[in-house]
C-alpha cells in the first residue's frame, strides 16, 4: 500500500508541475494576443465545434453559465464572437466566431502548434504515436473522474 501512496503523490506532483508549465506557457502566449487563457479556448471551441449555446460552450468549457458569461461579454464587446437568441427559443443563447475572431483564434492557433511541435519532436518518433493516445486515455480519465471530497469521520 505504501509504494501505491508514493506512487500517487508521485503522479500528483508531476501532473501539477505539467499543468502550471502548460498553463502558464498559454498564458504568456495568449496575453501577447490581448485575451486571457479562458478567452482563448472560448475561441478554440467555437473554431472547433462551430456555433455552440451558451450551455453547451459552458459545459465544454467545465464552467457556470454566470462565469461564461463574464468570460464571453469582452469577447463580444471586442467584436470576437456573436451571441445572437436561437430561433427556435428566444432564452437560448448561440454564440459563434466572427470572422475576426476566427482570423485572431488562428493567428495565435499557429503559434501554439509550433510550440506542440516542439515539445513533440523532443521525443523519439516511435513513442509519439503512443504519447498522443497516452494523454487521449489520462484525458478520458479525468473525463470520468468524480470530484473527491474529503469528510473527517
Amino acid at each position: 500500500m505504501k509504494n501505491n501512496s508514493t506512487l500517487i503523490k508521485r503522479f500528483h506532483c508531476e501532473m501539477t508541475d505539467f499543468i502550471k508549465k502548460y498553463q502558464f506557457r498559454d498564458r504568456n502566449e495568449m496575453s501577447s494576443c490581448g485575451m486571457s487563457i479562458s478567452q482563448c479556448y472560448i475561441l478554440e471551441a467555437l473554431n472547433r465545434f462551430g456555433p455552440l449555446t451558451m450551455q453547451q460552450l459552458a459545459d465544454k468549457m467545465h464552467l457556470s453559465i454566470s462565469t461564461m458569461t463574464r468570460a464571453i461579454d469582452p469577447l463580444v464587446n471586442q467584436k470576437l464572437i456573436r451571441r445572437e437568441s436561437d430561433y427556435r427559443d428566444q432564452r437560448v443563447r448561440i454564440v459563434q466566431l466572427t470572422k475576426n475572431g476566427t482570423e485572431k483564434f488562428l493567428i495565435s492557433w499557429k503559434s501554439i502548434m509550433e510550440s506542440e511541435k516542439v515539445v513533440l519532436e523532443s521525443f523519439p518518433q516511435e513513442q509519439r504515436e503512443m504519447l498522443v493516445v497516452f494523454l487521449q486515455k489520462l484525458n478520458n480519465a479525468f473525463g470520468s473522474w468524480n470530484s473527491c471530497s474529503c469528510k473527517v469521520k
